[in-house]
């Protein structure tokens, strides 16, 4: 299902096993010794999970750091992803020779509460979500708030500019499991202000996964 998010370019895996923190890197643990015991787990998950993939890449005995930002310090040549959700790890991986970044989310399949709808949707977008049915309008919500999550994660690295939910703007169009996000954020200069990225979703009983990679030279049309 997450293979269906990317190019195939891009390799991912998942984990839904408990991970054992004394299997981490020395250096990797010490990026993790002051915090709380859900944090380290799930920081170990997605560490295994990612050496996993990064071996089946040719990439062996690479700790992986974290910035101040807790987002990942990838080896060289390497862009990617790691999401996690109730016990659920999900990472993406590809050579930024052929991906320049990636954006990986994935999220219960719950609806978003209310509270949150005016922080995570823009005028245009609660519009949109009035013309769902009203049982479907929370998941929908949720949906919008997966699909930012992963656009952010994909532009971040190349940009070094964190957005905030309404600096970006999601639609849906015909096309099945895609959604378009234009960033909005008016401090970004063009061609990043006002560029449109095509991500994908998918769904099971459970989750919601949404992902999106740019393509090198995608912001520079």
């Amino acid at each position: 299902m997450i293979e269906a998010l990317f190019p195939k370019e891009v390799v991912v895996g998942c984990s839904d096993q408990e991970a054992d923190p004394g299997l981490l890197y020395p250096q990797e643990a010490e990026c993790v010794r002051n915090a709380v015991p859900k944090r380290r787990l799930e920081f170990t998950q997605g560490r295994l999970c990612a050496r996993r993939l990064l071996a089946g890449m040719g990439i062996r005995d690479f700790p992986l750091l974290a910035r101040q930002d807790r987002s990942p310090i990838w080896p060289e040549g390497i862009t990617g992803s790691i999401s996690h959700c109730a016990g659920l790890c999900a990472v993406a991986l590809a050579r930024t020779s052929v991906i320049a970044g990636l954006g990986l989310d994935v999220e219960a399949a719950e609806p978003l509460e209310d509270t949150l709808l005016p922080l995570v949707c823009g005028a245009q977008e609660r519009a949109r979500l009035e013309q769902e049915r009203e049982s479907e309008r929370g998941l929908v919500a949720k949906l919008l708030f997966s699909a930012k999550e992963s656009v952010f994660k994909c532009v971040y690295p190349v940009t070094g500019v964190f957005l905030e939910f309404h600096h970006c703007r999601i639609e849906f169009p015909r096309v099945a499991g895609t959604f378009i996000a234009e960033i909005t954020h008016q401090e970004m200069a063009p061609p990043w202000r006002g560029l449109r990225l095509e991500g994908r979703f998918a769904r099971d009983s459970r989750h919601l996964f949404t992902g999106v990679a740019l393509a090198p030279g995608d912001w520079k049309h």
